[in-house]
């Protein structure tokens, strides 16, 4: 009887202690299977845009001279990669460097060198991109400790917030003009219920840290324990019915 009430013992207390992110975790669930992932990363905030028209005949840089051109600008950096690819209605040239960020754009058909939109551009960029009309509220540069809603991602962007109900954040590339992520208040509810979620408080990306999995096996052994106690008292509520019978 001794174990029994040490069985006992243990699951209230564990129950205690796991509830809250057991709680956490289900409310997690039914607010990701809820939210529509569209919405979340902003896809059904953004313009669809127009088929870009390229004219065949006007003049192409070479490869050789759009890499002239941009180390003209850029000073004698490594290029490790060039992409030739359509933006809007212009053929550019992509300019990565060594970390295989772009540093710089080159017009393949006027030859220009942009290594920085600017914020008037970015703010066009945005309200181009938002399909409700909006205003821009403010915008800024972000070279380094980027906000954490746009962790992770390629740095120097123009941060555009927009003057709407859904509080959407744009976030620009300084270098090519793309938007590089789309946030609104719905992201930052499910981002928050993902913090929660993954027990990661800071970064909110890694889940695989000791403090989930400490939880996980609690919760894991919260739920073996609640079995072996049914057990005990379904094997007890037999032998009783068995002595009643006699």
């Amino acid at each position: 009887m001794h174990w029994k009430k040490k069985t006992y013992l243990v699951h209230r207390w564990l129950g205690l202690i796991i509830s809250l992110q057991l709680l956490a975790w289900s409310v997690g669930g039914l607010v990701f299977s809820v939210l529509d992932i569209e919405t979340v990363r902003g896809n059904n905030d953004r313009t669809t845009p127009a088929p870009a028209t390229i004219d065949p005949s006007a003049g192409i840089l070479s490869p050789d001279e759009a890499i002239a051109l941009a180390k003209q600008t850029l000073g004698d950096v490594e290029v490790v990669e060039l992409v030739l690819r359509s933006n809007g209605d212009q053929l550019v040239y992509e300019v990565l460097g060594s970390d295989r960020a772009p540093l710089a754009v080159v017009d393949a058909n006027d030859s220009r060198v942009v290594t920085d939109i600017g914020a008037e551009r970015a703010n066009r960029i945005a309200i181009a991109d938002f399909r409700f009309p909006s205003k821009v509220a403010s915008v800024d540069l972000i070279h380094d400790e980027a906000p954490l809603e746009y962790r992770g991602k390629r740095l120097p962007a123009y941060r555009v917030i927009l003057d709407h109900e859904n509080a959407p954040h744009l976030y620009v590339c300084a270098v090519t003009g793309d938007v590089l992520a789309r946030r609104n208040d719905v992201w930052r509810v499910f981002d928050f219920f993902w913090m929660l979620h993954i027990m990661d408080y800071g970064e909110r990306d890694d889940f695989n840290h000791w403090l989930l999995t400490a939880a996980s096996a609690l919760a894991v052994a919260t739920s073996a324990s609640g079995i072996l106690l049914w057990v005990i008292r379904l094997r007890r509520n037999k032998r009783g019915m068995k002595q009643v019978a006699r």
